[in-house]
């Protein structure tokens, strides 16, 4: 990096330090409740997702996670009706409110920490993390291991912290190495004896007012709405470290805007050194191009039950820009008045997502992820330089019998969305999608059924069916002759179908049992594309325990 680029930089960052630091000194003495966030696994979404599907309470779902404090202030509302809840429900009422019994100023009713303590002023909690599991699918069996604490606390009403890491692996015949075609999360890992390694290491500070927040984390998060992936942002990709900022001056009306830091694993020819280079084998030393992604989404609720969301993104590379951190900005425009060439090339996105709650007991929601367009081309009835991915989803609660819940979702990504003409700008992190992990030329459907006979007990029946089409080299997508518009699932074509039944026990805090089984029939016309023990019809088989989220 030369004397320019790194002076640039450290500019940025001293501005953006001075911006944070005078949002903090403005709003300190205008604050309501500490910000640290609750991990995305954590059950307690979908018994809040429930509430507010029942219309006990209204509930801002587009972006997760959410705040220990903002999930506290739903229980105290949920208790307020709580006769208008079934037996398994006002269980896991209770349930929660051991868990968060510290910011509902209930320390007498709090759950069990491997150390806790709580003030006034000051709150801080440690818990151990370990789980094993084992699996089989075939003749192939594995088994999995982690290890590691997490540990949150509060100061005041204006600043929270997190920290969390794990030591993960996993070993035997069934380890799927690539996860490039799965739901699973994925991870930077490296070889192991006969398995895979990573770690993974999370944490944040957070700084609040009364109607909004600005962090600085590292850690899973997701917006838009999906029970089985989300287009826009999900869960997919291993953690970045990202700015936040979160603002809801008013009861119909929410923003959020992230400055995120991405791996482009693109090797930047200029980093290449050599070191210890009076040795017999000097050692390279070479760093990738650095990446970014910047994002906003406003969302607008005109009447209680019906949250419009609208947005766009921008990943780009090179030099970190000052104006990415105008949080308010259509970044998809940036580079069409900034004189920028092809080296600053961006690559933009828009969204839309909309979520209605109405009539009681349902919820109906879409996303339109929008990659490429050009309007002209609409116009003319031509859709062959669009590409898009939509989302379509439906849940009913309490069908038939209370806490029987039935979930509908369909989930269609056309060829080249997320992808991009120069590499170091996918929509990517670590090589994994930042939006849906199904990526592009593909489709799912689900239909699933949940069902909480107790507190502790909850099962999940579904079938699914995935169809994954081919990925062609990205020349096709900017030749700009006919014969390169390649229709949706192209071959070669990977089908998979499944058949499974989960279920999840949680006798006390953070100590679970899950257990699945699933059959599957899965088709690849690409060989090389599917680990061979998942190829043909297979049971598959797990059970994990586990302590801590």
């Amino acid at each position: 990096m030369d004397y320019e680029q790194r002076t640039t930089n450290r500019t940025t960052f001293i501005m953006f330090f001075r911006i944070t630091k005078f949002l903090v000194l403005l709003f300190t003495y205008n604050i309501l409740g500490q910000v640290v966030y609750t991990p995305l696994y954590s059950e307690v979404y979908d018994f809040l997702q429930r509430m507010s599907i029942e219309q006990v309470i209204i509930l801002d779902d587009e972006v997760k996670p959410y705040s220990r404090k903002y999930i506290a202030g739903l229980l105290k509302e949920i208790a307020e009706k709580k006769n208008n809840l079934n037996s398994t429900e006002r269980k896991l009422l209770y349930f929660y409110e051991k868990e968060y019994a510290y910011e509902l100023n209930d320390l007498k009713n709090e759950r069990w920490y491997l150390f806790s303590y709580g003030d006034s002023l000051f709150s801080a909690k440690f818990s151990p993390i370990a789980g094993y599991g084992v699996s089989t699918i075939g003749d192939a069996n594995g088994h999995t291991r982690w290890i590691g604490f997490s540990s949150f606390g509060t100061y005041r009403n204006w600043f929270g912290a997190s920290f969390d890491v794990r030591d993960k692996g996993e070993f035997g015949d069934n380890v799927d190495r690539e996860k490039s075609f799965s739901p699973v999360t994925g991870a930077y890992y490296k070889g192991a004896p006969n398995g895979i390694e990573a770690n993974d290491v999370k944490g944040s500070i957070n700084f609040n007012w009364n109607w909004g927040s600005v962090s600085i984390i590292k850690d899973y998060f997701t917006w838009g709405h999906g029970n089985f992936g989300q287009l826009i942002l999900s869960s997919k990709p291993p953690d970045y470290p990202r700015i936040e900022l979160h603002l809801k001056p008013v009861e119909w009306l929410r923003f959020s805007y992230i400055h995120g830091w991405l791996n482009s694993l693109v090797i930047d020819s200029s980093s290449i050194q050599f070191e210890h280079i009076e040795s017999l084998e000097p050692q390279v030393k070479q760093a990738y191009i650095n990446k970014y992604i910047v994002a906003n989404m406003l969302t607008i609720t005109p009447v209680s039950g019906l949250d419009i969301s609208v947005g766009n993104s921008f990943v780009y590379s090179g030099d970190l820009r000052p104006e990415m951190f105008i949080p308010f900005l259509f970044f998809k425009w940036l580079d069409h008045n900034t004189g920028r060439g092809d080296v600053d090339d961006g690559n933009g996105t828009l969204y839309l997502d909309i979520s209605a709650k109405y009539p009681k007991d349902f919820q109906f929601y879409s996303t339109l992820f929008i990659d490429v367009t050009e309007i002209r081309n609409i116009l003319e009835n031509d859709f062959s330089n669009t590409w898009v991915g939509y989302t379509f989803g439906a849940r009913k609660v309490n069908l038939f019998l209370d806490n029987l819940d039935l979930l509908i979702e369909y989930t269609r990504i056309n060829p080249w969305v997320y992808e991009h003409k120069l590499e170091s700008t996918t929509y990517k992190h670590l090589d994994f999608t930042l939006g849906h992990w199904l990526g592009q030329n593909a489709d799912q459907v689900r239909i699933q059924f949940d069902y909480q006979p107790i507190r502790s007990l909850k099962f999940e029946l579904y079938f699914e069916q995935t169809r994954k089409g081919g990925l062609d080299d990205i020349y096709f997508a900017y030749g700009g002759i006919d014969e390169f518009n390649k229709s949706f699932l192209y071959s070669p074509l990977r089908i998979d179908k499944y058949y499974g039944l989960n279920f999840r026990f949680e006798y006390i805090h953070d100590l679970i049992l899950h257990g699945s089984y699933r059959y599957s029939d899965v088709a690849d016309d690409d060989t090389d594309r599917t680990p061979e023990y998942l190829v043909g019809k297979n049971s598959y088989i797990s059970l994990t325990l586990y302590y801590g989220m």
